[in-house]
């Protein structure tokens, strides 16, 4: 996976050229400035490789291992069917999504190692984790305040309802902010006129409905699995005002990749108490249906075009 995403052009992602520009420029080291603007750890990393090659195959190849690495190993820990995370890890495009947000991909592998410590009520280590990916993207802090709501002690619909409501009294300012601190966040809060964010949405929130019904019916119980689906039903739900708000989807919506992952691991649960091969099959062609649709129409990861040093193939 980290040398499918490594040999790729830069072509291949909407931000990709972005990402690559001092590589194929070829810039001197000597003449690398650092941005007070930008964060400081993606700066760092690439600094070090330009020291090293132009070559941007490595960027996305080493990239490529850090997000690889962090999902696969919490997919190891929690997962109860392997195969079917993996198959999800694809498919839900948790793996495609730094093909187009480099640093945000990279900001979100991390902070998914802080599931431990979300689930064990270890904060300060949560935190921890949260500073770390935001010197990747900023965006990670937003993830502190989801700490509590997942662990406070209150019924699952009051923390959406809560969450509901305080988005929709924050999400203004929230894509403010954003698009303030850093100019390449100005787009943030443009207006979008594209479906493809709000489809999307809707996909996911049609998720949270699904997977608590079936959650309900056969009586899950799983500790883990509550605070996991938690933490994404109130994600999903915070992001609803936003996309009311009309903004970009490419923007603020992009946090909701902070939530969706872990789909990876409930679903998974979900199909296995079903016990259904029917369920099973319709489910991987939903999915695979998905796949398609935002590889090939909500994105620009199609067709996937090598590097030019692997043009021998």
């Amino acid at each position: 996976l980290s040398l499918f995403a490594g040999m790729r052009s830069y072509v291949i992602g909407t931000d990709s050229k972005v990402y690559t520009k001092r590589f194929i420029s070829s810039l001197d080291i000597q003449y690398f400035e650092f941005n007070e603007n930008k964060e400081i750890g993606y700066q760092l990393l690439e600094y070090t490789l330009l020291k090293v090659t132009h070559n941007y195959f490595w960027l996305f190849f080493i990239t490529g291992l850090i997000v690889v690495y962090c999902y696969l190993r919490i997919i190891k820990i929690y997962s109860v069917t392997y195969w079917l995370s993996i198959f999800l890890f694809l498919t839900t495009g948790v793996y495609t999504f730094f093909f187009n947000g480099l640093r945000q991909g990279l900001a979100m592998a991390i902070f998914s190692l802080a599931t431990p410590y979300l689930l064990e009520k270890k904060f300060f280590y949560y935190l921890l984790i949260c500073f770390l990916a935001s010197l990747f993207h900023t965006t990670a802090l937003f993830m502190i305040p989801f700490y509590f709501l997942v662990n406070l002690r209150f019924k699952l619909i009051y923390k959406i309802a809560f969450t509901f409501i305080g988005s929709l009294f924050v999400s203004s300012f929230l894509i403010s902010y954003i698009s303030t601190t850093n100019e390449k966040y100005e787009g943030y809060a443009v207006v979008s006129e594209k479906a493809g964010g709000l489809l999307t949405l809707s996909f996911y929130f049609s998720l949270v409905i699904l997977i608590y019904i079936i959650s309900r019916a056969y009586n899950i119980k799983d500790e883990s699995f509550t605070k996991i689906f938690t933490f994404y039903a109130v994600g999903v739900t915070f992001i609803i005002p936003i996309a009311m708000l009309g903004a970009n989807a490419s923007g603020p919506q992009r946090l909701l990749s902070y939530f969706t992952w872990t789909l990876v691991l409930l679903l998974p649960i979900v199909l296995k108490k079903i016990n259904n091969v029917y369920i099973y099959i319709i489910s991987i062609v939903v999915f695979i249906l998905y796949f398609v649709l935002t590889t090939t129409k909500f994105s620009e990861l199609t067709p996937y075009t090598l590097n030019p040093i692997f043009e021998v193939f």
